[in-house]
């Protein structure tokens, strides 16, 4: 097959670091292309060069900053659907003189980019890691919702199909509007070349200068709001164990100064190590010199990509008890899981987990027995099926 993919935000950038939704573009086309296929990559960031940079510094520096919230937001919105259609021209002349079998677009809020591009030249359109409307309500704010749900239903309409990533997101999708025969699930994956249980961190103990006699808890994320850093850390400000414990916090973004600042007023900076912003492919050496590896929080229907890689590796991992997490693992076979958003619990999980070498091995070694087959390559191998029932249809 020959595939268009497009990405229309436009700031991000396939080669960027961290942002989970560009990891796993990256890895469904680089699965795709071994698998045989051809894909060509379209991206809003680069068809429209420093334009697209500069309208998003003007928002954020000049209309977030000085204009009232409303007002901006209802800004934001209208100068987002006005560029994807103006990223939907660009991108419609790339498939009319590719003649691709197909568009796969990673779904972006208010953007119309692949929508209009499919209508345009009837070429089947394939929406990846879609996302519903009330994700864009809750988590961002929307300055207009009667826009968002007019670009929303003219998306669903158009597209064949709208990939989920678990049964959460498609329930959601579902409630959206979204008819259930134009819903798959692909959930996503690991990297079995970086993330292997056999590396050897040791070197990277000795960076930060911990101990090796401590057990090391490590957090890899984008410290956004709901990864609720904050309350990791009142956890181990609580932990009380016969263990020398200390904490490792990978990665950077909204929240990493407030957690800083935290850190500082619970007075564990002898005991916490902020690693700043990483690249993705040092993230599998930081995980290898931990032995416990937790995510402290998570929303109600994403797709913690973090876990997978934690227990690719072989680490005993902490999680919440909620579905998208037990959908997942079994508490106490291959995941050790606390009551969501409880500090005392996830303390106790902590004291109960580092306290136990045995169960720290057994966590581990079901782990990897349990994630297996969670290879992008397996997540590409899903999506190339559907993509070719989307032509066929």
């Amino acid at each position: 097959m020959k595939i268009i993919y497009s990405l229309p935000h436009p700031y991000d950038r396939l080669d960027e670091e961290g942002a989970g939704h560009l990891v796993r573009a990256r890895a469904m086309l680089n699965g795709l292309e071994a698998n045989g296929h051809t894909v060509i990559r379209v991206q809003a960031a680069q068809a429209s060069g420093s334009a697209s940079q500069a309208a998003v510094s003007t928002y954020r520096q000049v209309v977030k900053r000085f204009i009232p919230r409303p007002i901006a937001m209802q800004m934001r919105d209208r100068a987002r659907v006005a560029f994807g259609k103006q990223y939907a021209e660009t991108l419609t002349e790339i498939v009319q003189r590719e003649r691709p079998d197909a568009i796969l677009e990673t779904h972006v809020a208010f953007s119309l980019g692949g929508t209009i591009a499919s209508e345009v030249s009837g070429v089947p359109l394939v929406l990846d890691d879609y996302a519903p409307t009330q994700e864009e309500l809750k988590a961002y704010g929307v300055g207009s919702k009667k826009l968002l749900l007019d670009v929303h239903q003219r998306i669903i309409q158009q597209a064949t199909y709208l990939v989920a990533v678990n049964d959460a997101m498609r329930q959601l999708l579902i409630e959206d509007g979204v008819p259930p025969h134009k819903l798959i699930t692909i959930s996503n994956g690991i990297r079995k070349d970086i993330f292997r249980a056999d590396l050897d961190g040791s070197a990277y103990r000795q960076r930060y200068g911990i101990t090796s006699d401590a057990v090391v808890i490590v957090f890899v994320g984008s410290f956004q709001h709901y990864h609720r850093v904050d309350l990791l850390l009142q956890a181990f400000a609580q932990l009380q164990t016969n263990r020398p414990a200390h904490l490792l916090l990978v990665g950077d973004g909204a929240k990493a100064e407030e957690a800083r600042q935290l850190c500082a007023d619970l007075h564990l900076n002898e005991r916490v190590t902020f690693s700043g912003q990483v690249r993705y492919e040092d993230v599998p050496l930081h995980i290898a010199m931990a032995d416990v590896a937790i995510m402290p929080a998570t929303n109600d229907y994403g797709d913690p990509m973090k876990v997978y890689e934690y227990m690719a590796m072989g680490k005993a991992t902490l999680a919440p008890n909620q579905p998208t997490i037990t959908a997942i693992g079994t508490h106490a076979h291959d995941i050790y899981l606390f009551e969501r958003e409880n500090v005392p619990a996830m303390a106790h999980a902590l004291k109960t987990v580092i306290e136990s070498d045995a169960l720290r091995q057994a966590l581990g070694a079901h782990a990897i027995t349990t994630v297996v087959d969670y290879t992008w390559e397996r997540r590409s191998q899903q999506l190339a099926q559907h993509i070719e029932q989307a032509i066929g249809g």
